[in-house]
């Protein structure tokens, strides 16, 4: 009996702390008060054996979110939507300035620097996950 409860409470705790998704070193760049527009950054690691992928970002903090990639055309630096990205198994993705990223456009207020926002990150197969990121500057 002892080593069945061992074994599920082994694997309860397996489950709890073996998350598929992680998000690490979530912020947010803090802007002058008049912009109206930012980025949110981070680190998304894959713990599972299957590409996840995340699909949309949600925030009240902004009327619309949208991932971008920043790609070199020529001599000039772009920003290109990107549809969904993609999180292969076992790696990490960076989101970080000049490379993807999360844009926040048509800020409703601004942003002070300190202050945590709260996003909402939608993966194909981990669902929803909430982020809390600081604004920060950077």
């Amino acid at each position: 009996m002892k080593k069945i409860l061992f074994f599920l409470l082994t694997g309860f705790l397996f489950n709890v702390f073996a998350q598929e998704i992680v998000i690490k070193n979530p912020w947010v760049r803090a802007v002058p008060p008049t912009a109206k527009n930012s980025a949110l950054f981070m680190i998304i690691q894959n713990n599972s054996d299957k590409t996840d992928v995340l699909k949309t970002v949600k925030s009240d903090v902004c009327k619309m979110v949208m991932i971008h990639r920043t790609v070199k055309q020529g001599d000039i630096m772009k920003m290109v939507h990107v549809h969904e990205l993609q999180i292969p198994p076992r790696s990490k993705v960076a989101l970080k300035p000049g490379s993807y990223h999360i844009m926040l456009m048509g800020l409703k207020r601004p942003l002070k620097v300190g202050e945590i926002l709260e996003f909402k990150l939608i993966f194909k197969n981990a669902g929803e996950i909430t982020v809390k990121a600081p604004v920060k500057m950077k």
